[in-house]
């Protein structure tokens, strides 16, 4: 239950302090491995980090939090995929391609441990707080 409160704390906080630009980022969503939040935990503090060897599909989708900080994916979204590199820090598409889903084993065969995976929303009002994936 308190993780539900400090999820909606945020998205209100958001929604008020965007209140001046429309509708931008009023949507919370998260990035899902398997239909699975690969955040930790949807907080401030919450890590996103996953094993080179990981399966599966990727997706960015809005979810509804249950009380034992279960999640609900509510719906696909389109996203893009850059990579950070580790060792200089620069960022690097992964594709011009746009994705509804798409393979992890195709992402992470572009990356290195200390890598970092970063979905991008191409939607104004989908807020992505943990969008940078380090892979591990």
């Amino acid at each position: 239950m308190r993780v539900l409160q400090v999820i909606l704390f945020f998205c209100v906080l958001g929604s008020t302090a965007l209140f001046g630009q429309g509708n931008d980022f009023t949507n919370c969503t998260a990035v899902l491995l398997n239909n699975k939040m690969v955040v930790n935990e949807y907080t401030p503090t919450g890590k996103c980090e996953l094993s080179i060897d990981a399966k599966g599909v990727f997706t960015v989708q809005p979810v509804s939090l249950g009380d034992n900080g279960s999640a609900k994916p509510q719906g696909k979204h389109r996203f893009k995929i850059a990579i950070r590199d580790f060792n200089t820090k620069t960022m690097i598409s992964f594709s011009d391609q746009t994705y509804m889903e798409i393979d992890a084993s195709k992402v992470l065969s572009q990356c290195r441990k200390g890598d970092a995976i970063v979905f991008i929303t191409l939607d104004r009002q989908l807020a992505l707080p943990h969008n940078e994936v380090l892979v591990k």
